[in-house]
């Protein structure tokens, strides 16, 4: 089975589906309610409907799952936490628009070399749900925007760290990055002794557990509460600087395989085994600067009217007047349709295709990406070694992300704490 690319998920969405009923008023039959949350609920549908979808994707990953009775808790308490936010971005007076969820679809099936067509024909064919999917990425868009309101808004790098970090990443001429799988078992920062104790006993026995063969994967979907539990407790590719000292303390001691004894932050226990490592060779990087003259896709018009603008411009008008006169990109269009420098990664993948087939000063044709369409010139090329301002950039953007990470972690946990939660059986 393919595996998408599918944008970073935390958690899913609340559904909104409350009954199914007929023409008639008497046959109206209502769904069954899982759990009250604050003056909203969690429906069986939703449960059900939620708990397959996260079984495909697991099935589609390779990835073990604990028993159905655990999972569906598991399940459950994200949708918990998913209505909770709900209501929070409801109070606070935040929104996803359906255009919105079209362009994050958009960008995952373009991703994934599909329009959006096969994109859904393929989900269905797979089995998943497409109204769920879009749902899910509804939310995942709401609790990005509620993350960036409540969470980022608080985040503060200093100059110091970025050079601490950067100062670490140039130890050795090999950047080695570690495939981390990662379980916590929260506890507050404020708890009593009792409870703290309780936990760490809970984690030795867990750990030993794993260490008896119990599969990872399945033990953090079923125990930990971590943002990636129900996806194993799965971190991705990090390197050390992209995590919190205790964890990186930690790892480099590690051989591929290992399982960390429980490790305590603010948080609460963590438990990471180390499933990988690669070495990266720091290289210099190649930067391009270019301009462009941008038509929005809302235009049905664009690609011919930028074939016109590029005429002009090979009969002597300037790219600058045209961009200025002509360009939809408010960022640029004032710039005679500059871009910042750029290297791999940091454009859209086509600008960056396009720009790699021009020489230095090159016109392109008009060229389309899944904002709307592009008429693009290379203005120079640098190669930027590791002292560049772009690699404090991108320090500072790992540092931030390291510690939206964990600062989510514990927003979430208050939200919950802070609402009232009912069960039902």
């Amino acid at each position: 089975m393919k595996k998408f690319k599918y944008l970073v998920a935390i958690v899913y969405l609340f559904m909104a589906s409350h009954f199914a009923s007929n023409a008639h008023a008497a046959d109206v039959v209502l769904d069954s309610i899982v759990a009250v949350v604050n003056e909203g609920v969690v429906l069986a549908s939703d449960l059900r409907k939620e708990v397959a979808f996260v079984r495909l994707q697991a099935e589609g990953n390779g990835q073990s799952l604990p028993g159905d009775d655990v999972f569906q808790s598991r399940v459950l308490e994200r949708l918990i936490n998913q209505e909770i936010q709900r209501q929070h971005a409801q109070k606070v007076g935040i929104a996803v628009d359906a255009s919105s969820v079209n362009r994050a679809i958009e960008q995952v099936a373009n991703g994934n070399s599909m329009d959006t067509a096969q994109f859904r024909q393929t989900l269905r064919t797979q089995g998943f749900d497409y109204d769920h999917y879009r749902k899910t990425i509804e939310h995942e868009l709401l609790l990005s925007r509620l993350v960036q309101r409540d969470v980022q808004s608080r985040i503060r790098i200093s100059k110091q760290e970025i050079d601490d970090f950067i100062a670490a990443s140039k130890k050795s001429e090999q950047q080695q990055r570690y495939r981390v799988q990662h379980i916590l078992l929260a506890v507050p920062p404020s708890a009593p002794q009792a409870e703290v104790s309780q936990t760490q006993a809970r984690a030795q026995s867990l750990l030993a557990q794993l260490r008896a063969g119990n599969d990872f994967a399945a033990a953090a979907a079923a125990n930990s509460d971590g943002a990636r539990a129900l996806e194993g407790g799965d971190l991705g590719w990090r390197v050390l600087q992209e995590l919190p000292d205790f964890l990186s303390s930690e790892l480099v001691r590690m051989s591929v395989g290992d399982i960390s004894e429980p490790l305590r932050s603010p948080n609460g226990f963590h438990i990471v085994k180390l499933t990988d490592i690669s070495n990266e060779a720091q290289e210099v990087r190649s930067e391009t600067l270019a301009r462009h003259i941008f038509i929005s896709s809302s235009s049905a018009d664009g690609q011919q009217k930028l074939a016109q603008i590029k005429a002009r411009i090979l009969a002597g008008e300037t790219f600058d007047a045209m961009a200025r006169e002509f360009s939809e990109d408010p960022n640029s269009s004032s710039e005679g349709g500059e871009l910042p420098w750029f290297s791999q990664g940091q454009m859209p993948a086509e600008i960056e295709d396009v720009a790699s087939t021009l020489d230095k000063g090159g016109l392109s044709e008009p060229f389309r990406t899944q904002y709307g369409w592009h008429l693009l010139e290379v203005l120079d090329r640098r190669q930027r070694d590791s002292t560049s301002e772009s690699v404090r950039q991108q320090a500072e953007q790992s540092l931030r992300q390291r510690k939206i990470e964990q600062e989510t972690e514990r927003w979430i946990r208050e939200l919950r704490d802070e609402s009232f939660v009912e069960v039902r059986n």
